[in-house]
Formats: C-alpha cells, sequence, structure tokens
C-alpha cells in the first residue's frame, strides 16, 4: 500500500478536532444488514441497538450524472432494512467537497458519510475513520475489490473508504472504418495488440478506411499515463520520483513519433480541437478516452458503427483507473451505521444495481460482468482492462496532491515536446524536479 510523509499542519487540526467533537446526529436503534452482520464489528453496540430511537446520517455528496437517483435507491433498500436509520444526501459541487469536509470537522460537525475522489481523500484522510477498527475480516472485504485501485482508498495502511465506482481508460474505435480497411481488432485478452501491431493497423485504416487520422488521445497527463505504464514507466516510487527511467523516455519517444507521422493530430494539443468531437465526426479510427464517454456516443454518433476493444501493452498490459468512494469520519457519534451502510452499499447486489443504473463500472470483481441496458460488452472490456492494470497507475494518482501539482506542468511539457521545443530528455528533468518537490 501507498505510504507517504503526513499532510499539511491544517489536516493535522482538523484530526485532533475530529477525535475529540462529536455532532448532535441523533441516536437511535438500527437492524443491522445482512452484509453489515457478517463483517462489520465495533467495540461498542450502536446507539440504534440501544436506544430505539431514530439515527440520522449526513451523507456529503455531488454528481455527474444519473448517480444520485441510483444512490437514492440505495438508501430506500437500506432503510427497509434498518427503518430507524435516516439517511440525508445532502448535495454539493464537486470543486467545494473537500472544503466543506474539512471546515465540517474543524467546525465540530463532521458528517457521518462524504462520497469521494482519490484527491479527495488525500486531502481528508486524517480525518476519515479506519474501517480496519470496525470491521472484523477486513481483509476478506477488500479481496472483493480490484487490487489495482487499493492506493486510491488504502493511505498508510489505513482502509480510509471503500469504492462505489471506477473508470477505466480505454480504445474506442471506429468499427465502419475498421472493417471497410478490412482490419479484425483482438477480441479477446489473448488477443492484444502490441504497441508496434496497434500502429500497423491504424496506418491501414487511414489508408483505406475513409478516415483521416488514427487516433486522437484526450489529454497528455490521465489519458497518456496509460502509455506510460504500458512501456514500464511510471511518475513516482515508494522512495521518490520515478520518472527518470529508460521505460518513460521510450514511451515519450514513442508519442512524439505517434504525432510526428501525424497517426495522432497535433491540433488535438496544440489547437485546442476537441478529440470527443473529432471521433464522433468519423475523422479518427480510435479514441483513447475512458468508460464515461459510453453514453455520450450512444446518443451522439448517428453515421458510423463503433465499439470498444482492448488497449495495445509494450512491457505491460495496463489502464489507468479513477472513481468514486465512500469514507466515514471520526466524531460524527453515528460511526457504526456510517461503517454499516457504506458496507452494504458496497455489496455485490447493492452496487451491482448502482453501477448499471448509472452505467458505471463496478469495482468489485464479482461484478465484472453486469447486464447493463446498453454496452455490456464494452463494459466487460473495461473491466478487464482494470483487472490488468499495473499498482503504479493507482500509486501516482492517489499520492496526495499529485493531480494538482503535476498534472499541469505535465501537460505543458508534453505540449513544448510535441511541438518540438523541448527533446524528451528535459521533460523528462522538468518533471523529476517538479515531482521531487512534491514528493518533500
Amino acid at each position: 500500500m501507498k505510504k507517504f510523509l503526513s499532510l499539511t499542519l491544517v489536516l493535522a487540526l482538523i484530526l485532533a478536532i475530529s477525535v475529540g467533537c462529536s455532532s448532535s446526529s441523533g441516536q437511535s436503534s438500527q437492524q443491522a444488514s445482512p452484509a453489515a452482520n457478517a463483517e462489520a464489528s465495533t467495540a461498542e453496540s450502536s446507539a440504534a441497538e440501544t436506544t430505539g430511537e431514530k439515527v440520522v446520517l449526513d451523507m456529503l455528496w455531488f454528481a455527474d450524472g444519473a448517480e444520485t437517483e441510483a444512490m437514492k435507491h440505495i438508501i430506500e433498500d437500506y432503510k427497509a432494512i434498518n427503518p430507524n436509520v435516516q439517511i440525508n444526501l445532502l448535495e454539493v459541487p464537486y470543486d467545494e467537497i473537500t472544503n466543506k469536509i474539512m471546515m465540517s470537522v474543524v467546525g465540530g460537525e463532521p458528517p457521518a458519510l462524504a462520497r469521494t475522489t482519490e484527491s479527495v481523500l488525500s486531502a481528508v484522510y486524517d480525518a476519515t475513520l479506519d474501517l480496519r477498527e470496525y470491521v472484523d475480516d477486513i481483509d476478506g472485504v477488500l479481496a472483493q475489490f480490484m487490487p489495482s485501485i487499493y492506493n486510491y482508498f488504502i493511505i498508510n495502511d489505513k482502509v480510509t473508504a471503500l469504492p462505489t465506482d471506477v473508470t477505466a481508460n480505454g480504445m474506442i474505435y471506429n468499427k465502419t472504418a475498421f472493417d471497410k480497411a478490412g482490419v479484425k481488432v483482438p477480441t479477446s485478452p489473448d488477443d492484444v495488440w502490441t504497441w508496434d501491431e496497434f500502429v500497423a493497423a491504424l496506418e491501414k485504416v487511414m489508408a483505406d478506411g475513409g478516415v483521416q487520422y488514427g487516433m486522437v488521445i484526450d489529454n497528455p497527463s490521465h489519458r497518456w499515463s496509460s502509455i506510460l505504464y504500458q512501456f514500464g514507466g511510471k511518475f513516482m516510487g515508494e522512495d521518490g520520483p520515478a520518472f527518470n527511467s529508460p521505460e518513460t523516455l521510450e514511451a515519450l519517444k514513442f508519442t512524439k513519433e505517434l504525432f510526428d507521422k501525424e497517426i495522432v493530430p497535433k491540433s488535438t494539443w496544440l489547437g485546442g480541437e476537441d478529440p470527443n468531437n473529432m471521433f464522433r465526426s468519423g475523422q479518427v479510427a480510435v479514441h483513447l478516452s475512458g468508460n464515461w464517454m459510453m453514453t455520450n456516443y450512444r446518443d451522439n454518433i448517428k453515421d458510423f458503427e463503433w465499439g470498444v476493444t482492448y488497449m495495445p501493452k509494450q512491457k505491460n498490459r495496463s489502464s489507468t483507473p479513477g472513481g468514486k468512494q465512500l469514507a466515514a469520519f471520526k466524531g460524527s457519534g453515528v460511526e457504526k451505521e456510517a461503517v454499516d451502510f457504506i458496507l452494504f452499499a458496497t455489496s455485490q447486489e447493492e452496487n451491482a444495481k448502482y453501477c448499471v443504473e448509472s452505467l458505471f463500472l463496478s469495482p468489485r470483481l464479482d461484478n465484472a460482468k453486469l447486464d447493463y441496458p446498453f454496452g455490456s460488452e464494452f463494459f466487460e472490456i473495461f473491466s478487464n482492462e482494470l483487472e490488468n492494470t499495473v499498482d503504479a497507475a493507482s500509486f501516482d494518482w492517489g499520492f496526495p496532491n499529485f493531480s494538482g501539482v503535476a498534472r499541469t506542468p505535465q501537460n505543458e511539457g508534453m505540449y513544448e515536446l510535441i511541438a518540438g521545443n523541448i527533446t524528451p530528455e528535459q521533460h523528462i528533468a522538468n518533471m523529476e524536479e517538479v515531482l521531487q518537490e512534491l514528493y518533500q
């Protein structure tokens, strides 16, 4: 699991206050859910078990789409089993969620629960409960989830949350263009192309498939990092920055060659042209993006058939995961009930319903194949990409402040590299300086 130095003095203050303060959320009785009965325990009985009064749990929540309704359905399922537990879903814009959690904790009224991302958790993890202290068989619970995302919610061996959904980078392709060029994409993990084979296929589709470009890549940081991991590189290591490596150099040279050969259009990184729009227009054979594009392309692509195929490999297979979690907080006064709800919401059955309704990927290994109303075969491929993702991917993007500190210089450096203003070696040196400062 990820190890790193302590966070800011502000978070130390949060920790101190959160330990000493508890909210008056109400104390009440609860019939524990079946999943929680099997997995959760605390040193003391919950308020719900001892007083018979209603327990109120406030959950800070942000949303991008249909997941709010999906979570409301989980809350309804939970309340049917636990009629004395009331869960208030308090919607907050994503860009305010971290500050809202911090201020609530400092003010002595921490929320019972919050929806988080890896960047949010890296900022507030001192204030979260350690689920190891509340779940008897925590290792058994963790074994149900994809190991490639552990670093997003296990910090200094502290289990700060459990995941509700994940995202995966992957390859969306213009099936009409590939069919016209007579190129068949890999249909099994056993048939994954190498990058050389993939480039050869793109060149044939460009020549014979009626498209102008071979591929577009969403951005030169998160989406490009999948190429970095496939070549065996990474940004950070347990002992400090690790970007300066032969593998990173090879990945950078390979990427520049894709642009120099005009397989990837420079206008997407240097001219502000939208990769999504270019793919939707039918000009491009492949879009390196992610599973979040499924609904968009289902609704907006009418002129050609598209699909999802496996990403190429070099030294490794790898995607770059993202996703969301549910965390519980110290000092809420309803800690046990909060943990019980997390276990319920992330159980196989409830999580499956949540992900199907939201068109999300499940983080659970036993939910790799779900019956989605659209694109089940596509989600299965994305899920397989995550199952074969290297640990470095979540270590990097879950490292405290990595996204906020490293993303901008990585983007800007890649722009300069593609424009020919700096060499791959210069970009590595510049990023090593940024990453060293971040590590310290």
